[in-house]
């Protein structure tokens, strides 16, 4: 065998393969289909149903290769901020991933009953897939719900509790348990953001459920009109003030406050301690919640940091180190004739 020694080591015959192999990019292993997803993490999701006192929702992270990254548990009422920030409740570990890419809400039912759940894609350009193979801006669900983003195939599942199902040793068994899933509600994206999806079906197998496909998420262009206009949001810093009318519709969608552009409010880039994407409002029945989207300086209700509150009709939070959001909910207009 021939070889050569330089300055920059010893190269066999071989090298002109190795290097053409050195500058093939590396290809990202595909998100695991729900079933395959299912059973790579059943042991870990048994270990995490183990550990419950009542209604939650056990969440994990399955990476390309059947590994299981991470795994979580989430309480009715409260959320999960999941991305490749440290400070996010589920980490993805990949600088593919937006450092915040999804939002995750664990809504109470009845009594005793296991938590619906919803999740929004935080108005990234990589819309999550779920287990039709759809790209979706939000989901609301019951029952397991699938979710691919990038190499990651995430899972949720709600249980009312300890003794709510009997977990079968072999995690085929549990897949063919488990009752089918439902969509209660899917928002399909814009089609702008729909043209920014770098997804493929995943499988292609058949997959029914019953869907209501809605308009696009998360979005504020300027003040609404004022007949549509159902609560103000007024922002105060050290230097500026900024208010903002927003309807129930874009509400109900979701309005997402941060340094990005993506974001539907814009907050200053001059306030200190704010994350390019800090906080998400959103309506819930009939309240609406602040969901703080793993901000790195906080939302804050006087001393108390908050994940997730309920605002009253006329409230206010702070916003890191230097604004003050003031929430009103906006007097009904009564129409007269004459």
């Amino acid at each position: 065998m021939s070889e050569y020694s330089g300055i920059h080591g010893m190269w066999s015959e071989n090298e002109g393969t190795r290097v053409r192999a050195a500058w093939t990019p590396r290809r990202r292993p595909a998100p695991l289909d729900a079933c395959s997803a299912f059973r790579a993490a059943y042991g870990r999701l048994r270990h995490l149903a183990e550990s419950v006192q009542g209604p939650a929702v056990l969440g994990v992270a399955v990476d390309g290769r059947g590994y299981v990254v991470e795994a979580v548990i989430v309480e009715p009422g409260h959320s999960l901020i999941i991305g490749r920030h440290t400070g996010c409740g589920l980490r993805l570990p990949s600088d593919t991933v937006s450092l915040r890419q999804l939002a995750l809400y664990a809504q109470s039912g009845a009594p005793g009953a296991a938590p619906d759940i919803r999740l929004w894609d935080l108005n990234t350009e990589q819309l999550f897939l779920t287990e039709d193979g759809e790209p979706n801006a939000a989901v609301i669900a019951q029952g397991l719900l699938y979710a691919a983003v990038e190499e990651y195939a995430l899972l949720f599942l709600p249980t009312r509790g300890p003794s709510t199902w009997s977990w079968p040793e072999r995690a085929e068994e549990a897949w063919e348990a488990l009752p089918p899933r439902h969509f209660i509600d899917q928002r399909a994206p814009s089609s702008d953001r729909r043209r920014h999806s770098r997804y493929l079906r995943l499988d292609g197998q058949e997959y029914h459920t019953n869907v209501t496909r809605l308009g696009p998420l998360m979005l504020l262009s300027g003040h609404e009109r004022p007949e549509a206009a159902w609560g103000s949001l007024r922002l105060v810093g050290a230097e500026r003030e900024e208010e903002h009318h927003i309807s129930l519709a874009r509400l109900e969608q979701g309005v997402l406050l941060g340094r990005y552009e993506r974001c539907g409010v814009v907050l200053a880039q001059e306030c200190l301690g704010l994350s390019r994407v800090h906080l998400l409002l959103v309506r819930m029945g009939g309240e609406v919640l602040a969901i703080d989207t793993a901000s790195t300086n906080g939302t804050w209700r006087g001393p108390v940091e908050i994940q997730t509150t309920s605002l009253e009709d006329s409230d206010s939070l702070e916003l890191g180190e230097s604004l003050v959001l003031h929430w009103r909910r906006l007097p009904r207009r009564s129409s007269t004739l004459g």
